[in-house]
């Protein structure tokens, strides 16, 4: 039982070893593309904790399940108002207001 290209067998073996080590070069460079894409993503829209979304991120390499959670977190952000920056007059307005209901509950209970 003969070939048709049995003269090429050496080096056949050597153009799929070729294949082979480029297609996983290639694997893991789309791998390492993929597990930092929620840190970039975050850095380039200034997210505030852009650090933790890229270790999110490569953590979830593994299992999938944290690089998805990564991926919704680096899109999306909390208004300002609720991220605790609140400017310093509202908090003196708070602050007046707490005082003026102690004030108010001292008076109604004598303390």
């Amino acid at each position: 039982m003969e070939y048709a290209f049995e003269s090429l067998g050496p080096t056949l073996r050597y153009v799929v070893l070729a294949f082979l080590l480029v297609f996983a070069v290639a694997a893991m460079l789309m791998i390492v593309l993929f597990a930092a894409l929620p840190g970039q993503i975050a850095k380039r829209t200034k997210h505030p904790q852009a650090n933790a979304i890229n270790v999110c991120g490569w953590l979830g390499l593994p299992t999938g399940v944290l690089w998805v959670v990564a991926m919704v977190w680096a899109f999306t952000r909390r208004p300002a108002s609720e991220a605790g920056s609140l400017a310093s007059n509202d908090l003196d307005a708070q602050l007046n207001r707490l005082e003026q209901t102690i004030q108010q509950i001292e008076k109604k209970f004598g303390a």
